[in-house]
């Protein structure tokens, strides 16, 4: 218990000289008030949107084991273990080479997203105006050849435990692929389709099925009205089924199913929950 103490005493006093130390530095350079205040907005600006970029992600994972192995070379160095520092720090050479492999697709999803500020918005707009015509399109064509569907589209909750079923396409929406996907001849046609930052994430998805049976009313829910209602019920995502047997479309969101609706409908509630901003787009006949 002593011992513990004392361990606990030298990280204090640690923490405080280098607090001490940052300080000194700050009053050498002699920085006015507004700079130093701009400079941790900044900081923190970078840190949010480093921690927004991964969260929902296996990153998060990587990131705990990482602080785990510099907590543990924090102590090393306190109880002058020389071998296990060693180690550690060689590790830590390699895992700083390693960084851009390791994390090469939160660094691509991050720049995508810094790409989607406000000068890029309305071209953001249009991307997702095409995208929902597309899938309205897609969605009664296939429910005109009776081939079933099952379309998830992420919104604030992430989708990636489901995606992580399926087969990761990260393929840009289109009414072709989306009928190629579906067809009864295609290997990816059984599961759902979930669609993120406007692409085609993954294909082939399992999803969990709703646990309120009296919900699907009547007996006539199938497999992916099932599968729809229960995404619908643990996320906010918009989900489009399409039925073969009876060839309508339906729409589930917020633990709510609404059937059978015509194209203008389900165009309107796309365009409710997807837009950013206000613009003018013909609705799919």
């Amino acid at each position: 218990m002593e011992y513990l103490s004392r361990l606990i005493a030298e990280l204090i006093i640690f923490i405080g000289r280098q607090t001490h130390s940052f300080w000194e530095n700050l009053q050498i350079l002699n920085f006015s008030l507004p700079q130093i205040m701009l400079d941790i907005a900044l900081v923190a600006v970078v840190f949010y949107f480093i921690f927004s970029q991964l969260k929902g992600s296996r990153t998060v994972h990587i990131l705990t084991g990482l602080s785990i192995l510099a907590a543990a070379y924090f102590i090393s160095k306190l109880l002058q273990l020389v071998t296990f520092g060693w180690m550690l720090e060689k590790f830590f050479t390699v895992v700083l080479v390693a960084i851009p492999v390791i994390f090469q697709q939160e660094l691509r999803s991050g720049l995508e997203r810094l790409g989607h500020t406000k000068p890029f918005l309305k071209q953001q707009a249009k991307e997702i105006d095409t995208m929902i015509n597309d899938l309205v399109e897609s969605s009664y064509i296939l429910a005109k050849k009776r081939e079933g569907a099952l379309i998830a589209i992420e919104q604030t909750v992430p989708l990636k435990e489901f995606i992580d079923t399926g087969k990761q396409l990260n393929a840009q929406v289109s009414k072709e692929i989306i009928q190629s996907i579906f067809n009864h001849q295609a290997p990816l046609h059984d599961g759902a389709v979930i669609i993120r930052r406007n692409l085609i994430a993954a294909a082939s998805c399992v999803l969990p099925h709703t646990a309120t049976a009296g919900e699907m009313g009547n007996g006539t829910g199938g497999t992916r009205h099932k599968a729809a209602l229960g995404l619908s019920e643990s996320t906010d995502a918009l989900i489009i089924v399409v039925s073969e047997e009876r060839g309508i479309v339906s729409f589930a969101n917020k633990g709510n199913i609404e059937r059978n609706i015509l194209p203008a409908r389900l165009h309107s509630l796309l365009m409710h929950s997807l837009k950013t901003q206000k613009h003018k787009v013909k609705p799919v006949a």
